[in-house]
């Protein structure tokens, strides 16, 4: 049922958005992996999990409130999504454990680190990617998502796996907030023309 839907979704995508996909061969099919990409439009989700799922399969984290009512939240969990409380003082603990228990076990966890939609405005990435890298050895895959912000028009989307980084905690000064501004960095240069 999961791979029929997924399969569904790339049709959907490729017909009425003429998706283009680059650097599918970047995804390692095993270990620990966080995939961190850019999030502009409620079609992120759908558009990345679905092409994803031809290499592996992926848990994601998801704002809590797409969890209500509940035949939602059996929906999205049933795909592997893991709802977090963005507002939680301190940062969500069930989710980081849930997050944890993903990575600690090879599994690919997909992460927005900006926290929210941010078409036109700059916002400073949340540090969970990469403190979940730092606690669990996982190698981190940025991902450029092109064009999503005009969702309704049906204009042309791309997506962008970068290469994976893999960082030196026991070397790396572990400034979670530059680190993070990095990862933002690496995921804003994807380019598909080079």
């Amino acid at each position: 049922m999961r791979f029929l839907v997924l399969f569904l979704i790339r049709c959907f995508f490729r017909v009425f958005y003429r998706i283009k996909v680059r650097g599918l061969e970047n995804i390692p099919l095993s270990g620990s992996l966080i995939v961190a990409a850019n999030h502009n439009s409620n079609a992120d989700p759908p558009a990345l999990m679905s092409f994803l799922a031809l290499k592996r399969s992926a848990n994601i984290l998801a704002k809590k409130e797409l969890f209500s009512p509940s035949i939602l939240g059996k929906a999205f969990s049933y795909f592997g999504a893991i709802p977090i409380d963005r507002q939680a003082v301190g940062g969500d603990i069930s989710a980081m454990k849930k997050s944890l228990k993903v990575l600690k076990s090879g599994g690919c966890l997909v992460i927005f680190p900006q926290g929210t939609r941010s078409v036109g405005k700059n916002v400073d990435p949340k540090q969970g990617a990469v403190f979940l890298a730092a606690k669990t050895g996982a190698a981190i895959l940025p991902v450029k998502i092109f064009n999503t912000e005009n969702f309704s028009k049906l204009g042309k989307i791309i997506v962008m796996f970068g290469k994976p980084i893999v960082y030196d905690f026991s070397v790396e000064e572990k400034d979670y907030g530059a680190l993070s501004r990095n990862l933002m960095k690496e995921i804003f240069d994807l380019d598909p023309k080079k």
